[in-house]
């Protein structure tokens, strides 16, 4: 299946109740359901809790996980690099954030890995003129030292369209782009018809999610997300790249029926399809 791919730790078992969390015991075991489920590609996730366990962070884990790529046809697309909402790129903190970013390209380009997301929402979302600021005074060497190994950086963010579309413009000539994901901008309010057309030239990849208005997120199809206007929407600016699954767990504790890891996704799989017709 050439456009889905599934964010890491879906297909495992949930770690202390979390939606996402790097599956530290069980991330070889997800391989295999991969290439069972047809996904052409998933999203790695580096997390703060457990850098010292993710494979990604030695030399001889990169071997690991480039082998397990090749015998089950599965590449990586990113790094969902969740580090950063806990070490934050700005603020008091960030010179030692910034360490781990040059580390985290370096580790990226020996493992052929193209995209790192970093966010800013949630506990690193960017709330004044300064975050912006600092933001691209302390990204921007990181940007250029990225491209030249072949990496793009893509920002994912909080931000209302029209502010975000200035924010990624203020980084020219360097070439940014941004991680749209479908659910957290409906769970904010936004118009997804105008937020597309506002930033669909700087989209580097999408991530499939449903939420609530001002709420969770939950099972697709069960939200509010317009998945027919957001898929139509994608077409008209001729989004090209992949669409990676960072949907709801159903097997959680305050999960009223505790579904089957894969049956979830095969089903989410399904629901998705459809809206898929047409993209090359």
């Amino acid at each position: 299946m050439k456009k889905i791919g599934i964010v890491q730790g879906r297909l495992s078992p949930p770690v202390d109740n979390q939606i996402q969390a790097f599956p530290i015991y069980t991330w070889k075991d997800e391989f295999p359901i991969y290439e069972q489920l047809g996904l052409s590609c998933i999203d790695w996730l580096f997390k703060y809790e457990t850098v010292a366990g993710n494979p990604l962070s030695s030399d001889s884990g990169i071997e690991q996980i480039k082998e397990l790529c090749h015998k089950h046809n599965v590449k990586i697309n990113a790094v969902l690099s969740d580090y950063f909402m806990v070490k934050k790129l700005f603020g008091e903190e960030a010179d030692e954030s910034i360490k781990t970013l040059y580390f985290l390209i370096d580790q990226c380009n020996k493992c052929g890995i193209p995209n790192i997301v970093l966010p800013f929402v949630d506990n690193a979302a960017i709330k004044a003129e300064e975050d912006k600021k600092q933001i691209v005074e302390n990204l921007t060497e990181h940007i250029r030292y990225a491209n030249k190994k072949n990496i793009n950086i893509i920002i994912e963010g909080s931000l209302e369209p029209v502010v975000f579309r200035d924010f990624i413009i203020s980084f020219k000539p360097l070439n940014m782009k941004i991680n749209y994901d479908m659910g957290n901008s409906t769970g904010l309010g936004y118009n997804p018809r105008e937020e597309i057309r506002l930033l669909g030239e700087f989209f580097g990849s999408v991530h499939i999610k449903d939420k609530i208005k001002s709420g969770g997120t939950v099972p697709l199809g069960t939200g509010n997300v317009d998945f027919e206007t957001v898929f139509n929407e994608l077409k008209n600016i001729d989004y090209s790249g992949n669409f990676v699954l960072e949907t709801a767990r159903q097997d959680l504790e305050e999960t009223k029926f505790i579904n089957d890891r894969v049956e979830t996704i095969k089903n989410y799989i399904n629901f998705v399809k459809p809206y898929l017709e047409g993209f090359e």
